[in-house]
């Protein structure tokens, strides 16, 4: 007789929900087919009274069951679902020069754009788009500080046009390109700098016109120090009470998916900063 542990409800819950924070802590496995699953695995869920638990893919197989081939239970490798997100977002972050539209990511990565659209969103939190706009505008700022012309660092942005430029651009620059190329002059900006879970701290800045800059570091003062080098030209004060909307933001962006903790700290940063971008936007 194989033997395994009962399946308690807090599993069994675990289970139909597909719960991925539970992945590396059991496997449970199906007597009818004799295949044994990660907790979030996408197949059909065998019943209750047909499902065996395993605290590791070792026991299970020592017990004769054979790993999933659609969540790879046998490896701590990603599955194949995380492959593609991980994939997507690596092809974005190579190619923010550019706008990348979802059928030519979804061709990139042999998946259909309507799969890629749900699962990227549902295990990033923010669309394909939305990831890659924000990694574009960010490029943006940083080739202006650069001193390149507001013409050529939109066009090395990967910005198609003039008015394409100062339609996206200049919404989530909290000031016109011009006013950002010449450090903020004249402009008033406050900002205030929060707490993370992981990530250290993010520092968040605005005008009365929208969002003007969000950077996340280890230290305050550099951070404050960070904000100063880029707005030299602009008066800067600091809100004694963080605005309530931008401490939700930063609560609300940090709910994120296991596979965040598996990523590059680079990659964590660049998705976080652009969740609380388009949350504040």
């Amino acid at each position: 007789m194989r033997k395994g542990g009962k399946v308690s409800d807090t599993v069994w819950e675990a289970v139909l929900k597909r719960d991925r924070r539970f992945d590396g802590k059991f496997v449970y496995a199906a007597l009818t087919t004799s295949i044994y699953c990660r907790p979030s695995c996408p197949a059909r869920h065998p019943h209750r009274r047909n499902t065996l638990i395993f605290s590791t893919a070792a026991e299970a197989e020592r017990q004769g069951f054979n790993s999933c081939r659609r969540c790879h239970s046998g490896t701590d490798s990603l599955t194949p679902i995380e492959q593609s997100i991980t994939a997507a977002l690596d092809y974005i972050g190579r190619h923010s020069n550019r706008a990348i539209s979802l059928g030519t990511l979804s061709q990139v990565l042999g998946v259909s754009p309507n799969h890629l659209q749900q699962t990227f969103k549902r295990f990033v939190g923010i669309s394909p788009k939305v990831f890659s706009d924000a990694q574009r505008l960010f490029r943006f700022k940083q080739f202006l500080r650069q001193g390149q012309s507001i013409s050529r660092a939109g066009y090395a942005a990967g910005y198609g046009s003039s008015r394409a430029l100062y339609e996206k651009a200049t919404k989530n620059l909290g000031m016109t390109p011009a006013k950002y190329q010449r450090g903020g002059e004249g402009a008033a900006i406050h900002y205030a700098v929060i707490a993370t879970r992981g990530l250290g701290y993010i520092l968040i800045a605005g005008t009365e016109e929208g969002i003007c800059a969000v950077h996340l570091g280890e230290s305050e003062t550099r951070l404050v120090q960070q904000l100063h080098d880029e707005f030299p030209r602009a008066t800067v004060t600091r809100d004694k009470t963080p605005i309530a909307k931008w401490i939700l933001a930063v609560h609300s962006c940090q709910s994120e998916d296991p596979l965040f903790a598996r990523l590059p700290l680079k990659t964590c940063v660049e998705v976080f900063r652009a969740k609380v971008w388009k949350f504040l936007q």
